[in-house]
This record gives C-alpha cells, sequence and structure tokens, in this order.
C-alpha cells in the first residue's frame, strides 16, 4: 500500500545509473529502509509521530474533555441533573473567559490557587453563585486528575465564601400543621409524600404509578442515579390508594395534568404566600425528614438508605444544618438521661 506524503527524488549517479531516494515527505529525514517493505512502513510511522505537533492541553480542553461537543456530550457529564449540567455550562463560560488558553501545566503551579481564590471572591456580591462557580471549577480538575491528565486540585483547600444554612428552614409543627389545614388537595398530596419519603422535588414529581405497588415506592434519584425502595407510610398509602391510576404520573396540577417544575414552584411559592407559611421551602421537607427521623431515634445508616444520601451527607445535615439548632433533639437528651436511675 502506498504512503501518504513519501516524497522520491531521482538522482544521477557517477556511473550514469538512476537512484531514487525516499524522504519521509518533501524536506523530511531520508528513509533508510527498503521501500514497500514493512520496517519501511515502520520507518515512515515513526518520523510522522515525531513531527506531528504536539497538542496543549489548557484548561479549555480540560472543561470539553469533561462535557463533551454540544452535539455529542460526554456520557459522565450527561449523567448529572439537568440543572447541574446548566450550571457548569454556565460557569465553565466564565472560566473560559477568565483564563482563556491556559496551559494546563500552569495550573499546577504555584501561584494558581491563589490566582483562583481571587476569582472566586471577585464574587463576593453574591456568594452562592461564587461556589457554584469554584464547585464547577473544582470538578473539571478532579476530571483530568481521574483521567491521569494532572495531579492535584489548584481548588482543594480554598474556603466557601456561602456561610449561611438551612439550620432553621426546618419545617415546624406549626408551618406544617398550617400547610395542612389550607393547602389544595393537588399540593398536599406532593407536601406529604416529601415529608412521608425525604426525597427530592425533581424525583417526587417525577413518579408514576408503576413505580407504587401498594406498599413500596421506588426512586431512581435524577442527581445521584440512585435506586431506592420506600416503604409507603400508613397515611400517606391513605392518600394514594383511593386515587384514579389512570394517569402516568402519581403527582398532578389542579388540571389533573402532569407538573412542569416550573409551574411546580409558582405554584408552590403562591400557595406558601397565601397561608403565610414563609422562611421555608419545598426542599426543606426532604431536611424536616432526616431530622424528624433521627429525633425519633432512626441510625444514620437508615436514614441514608432512605434518603439516598451517604453516611457522611447525613451526619453533615445533621450536624451542621439541621440539628444545631434543634431543641427538641437536644431536649431528648436529657429526657433519656432522667429515664436512668
Amino acid at each position: 500500500m502506498a504512503l501518504k506524503g513519501i516524497h522520491k527524488v531521482k538522482r544521477k549517479l557517477a556511473d550514469g545509473t538512476m537512484r531514487t531516494h525516499y524522504y519521509a515527505w518533501r524536506g523530511g529525514p531520508k528513509m533508510e529502509a527498503k521501500p514497500h517493505t514493512e520496517a519501511f512502513a515502520i520507518e515512515f510511522a515513526k518520523h510522522k509521530n515525531t513531527a506531528a505537533p504536539k497538542v496543549v492541553e489548557t484548561l479549555e480542553t480540560l472543561i470539553d474533555r469533561f462535557t463533551g461537543p454540544e452535539e455529542k456530550r460526554n456520557p459522565d457529564f450527561l449523567a448529572l441533573a439537568e440543572t447541574t449540567q446548566t450550571d457548569h455550562l454556565y460557569a465553565f463560560r466564565l472560566i473560559k473567559e477568565k483564563w482563556p488558553r491556559l496551559a494546563v501545566k500552569l495550573t499546577q503551579q504555584k501561584g494558581m490557587k491563589g490566582d483562583i481564590r481571587k476569582w472566586h471572591r471577585s464574587f463576593a456580591a453574591n456568594p452562592r453563585k461564587a461556589d457554584k462557580l469554584l464547585f464547577s471549577l473544582s470538578k473539571v480538575f478532579s476530571y483530568a486528575i481521574a483521567d491521569e491528565i494532572i495531579e492535584k486540585n489548584p481548588c482543594t483547600g480554598i474556603e466557601r465564601l456561602y456561610s449561611g444554612s438551612r439550620r432553621e428552614s426546618v419545617w415546624t409543627s406549626d408551618q406544617i400543621a398550617a400547610f395542612r389545614a389550607g393547602a389544595p388537595a393537588h399540593l398536599l398530596l406532593a407536601f406529604e409524600m416529601a415529608l412521608h419519603t425525604g426525597q427530592r422535588q425533581g424525583d417526587l414529581l417525577f413518579l408514576s404509578w408503576k413505580d407504587y405497588d401498594g406498599i413500596y415506592l421506588q426512586f431512581r434519584q435524577s442527581k445521584t442515579d440512585k435506586r431506592l425502595k420506600v416503604r409507603v407510610h400508613s397515611k400517606l398509602k391513605a392518600m394514594l390508594d383511593p386515587l384514579d391510576k389512570d394517569k402516568l404520573r402519581i403527582l398532578l396540577n389542579s388540571r389533573k395534568r402532569p407538573w412542569t417544575k416550573d409551574g411546580f414552584k409558582t405554584s408552590w411559592g403562591k400557595e406558601c404566600s397565601r397561608l403565610k407559611i414563609g422562611d421555608v421551602t419545598f426542599h426543606d421537607l426532604r431536611g424536616t425528614f432526616i431530622t424528624e427521623r433521627a429525633r425519633e431515634g432512626s441510625s444514620v445508616e437508615n436514614i441514608a438508605k432512605i434518603s439516598g444520601h451517604s453516611i457522611s451527607e447525613i451526619k453533615s445535615v445533621l450536624e451542621k444544618h439541621y440539628l444545631a439548632d434543634d431543641q427538641g433533639a437536644s431536649d431528648a437528651v436529657i429526657l433519656r438521661m432522667e429515664k436512668n436511675p
């Protein structure tokens, strides 16, 4: 098979004979192996490889490696929740604007962490946004480490700016009672499902009747891809069993149609406003579930099996966000002490 690019030069020798010399390309190195042999092809490949321009990895190429091209996204990127993908793509646009064509080797050198910290703090007016941007950048470096492209993540050790927490945003018994007393049935069902399963809003809205067998609800969490089987509490079962099951989704809006994400968010916000329930969100029902189960004496391990969190995440939620201001949990410690002689 002819090798594309080979340059042939015919020269007349002193004795008058003609000899053909072969070069890897015009102006390239002379080929020493015999033409039309395997050795010749191997030598040619070595020359081409040596002369090929080296691809310089940049921060942009690391990002593109993680996301994949728009027309064919990386499966690892597509495995993330849709909202997470959107957050990452927004962050990557800002990151590319900040460090265009930055060589990867420079990200591994002293001074890069300081540069990232300064950039991170430039968004201090919006700390949650700042931390999301930092998280996206850190994700790219972590992915490159897994692919053995780099050895360290320069984002490691940079403190987050957002210090706010949901520790005072667990639903109180009065708020729960108010919602139960005043909310319409289509929103109340969503409320009770969150309160009795500890699952995310998106996963609850996506539930279909085939995910309910009369005893268990089965979830495939969109954010973690975990599969969970949650036993249905008797109170929730009493709400589910009488419902018509001729629709695909379990949770429907007032028109008996599946919820859209924005539609649910808007309706939920209006209802909480009407009932004068403030300072809590639908997501806080997830934390309320964790708190209540811990207060009842359930172990961290068992709560994790229901919520889909890792054990370390459950501990973090309980220690840093929810139980820190939970007077009921601290009172329970003393009450248990009083039961002992």
